[in-house]
């Protein structure tokens, strides 16, 4: 039923990625070849928010958190998550579901150095809404900004 009522897409993610967002080569390619995924979601602030935790961009491949609350019109919802790195690049993506994942708790996404530099980045995400009539709505959190700054000596 939530596979079919959100067009699977946030269901395939959570049930492959799990609560850990994944840098892979797609999620890295640059924003100019893919459509935005938040391109005409209307903005519903009240509906959660997602904040990320400024820090040091260690060397290597390392997890780093987040935070979520989901706060939607009654029904069922998905939380898709969005990660963008200096230059406007996407770095991260995933997925929380309802019945699956808490309404608010902590997620975490893995970058690897080598292959993002440090800088300023944004974390934001679209939640989709059925009503259980199959009718969806979607909407999107606030932009949050945070850095990841080099290691100090």
């Amino acid at each position: 039923m939530i596979r079919s009522a959100l067009g699977g897409t946030a269901a395939a993610l959570v049930l492959t990625l799990g609560t850990e967002l994944v840098l892979s080569a797609a999620a890295a390619a640059p924003a100019k070849t893919r459509p935005d995924p938040l391109a005409g979601v209307p903005m519903h602030p009240e509906w959660g928010t997602v904040t990320g935790a400024s820090g040091v961009l260690k060397r290597g491949c390392h997890s780093y958190t987040f935070s979520y609350t989901v706060t939607p019109p009654e029904g069922i919802w998905a939380l898709e998550v969005f990660v963008t790195g200096p230059g406007f690049k996407h770095v991260a993506a995933g997925a929380f579901l309802d019945g699956y994942d808490p309404a608010s708790g902590t997620g975490s996404y893995k970058l690897c150095q080598p292959t993002v530099r440090y800088g300023r980045f944004q974390i934001e995400a679209k939640i989709s809404v059925d009503d259980g009539a199959g009718n969806i709505v979607e909407g999107r959190t606030a932009t949050d900004s945070y850095r990841l700054h080099r290691r100090h000596h």
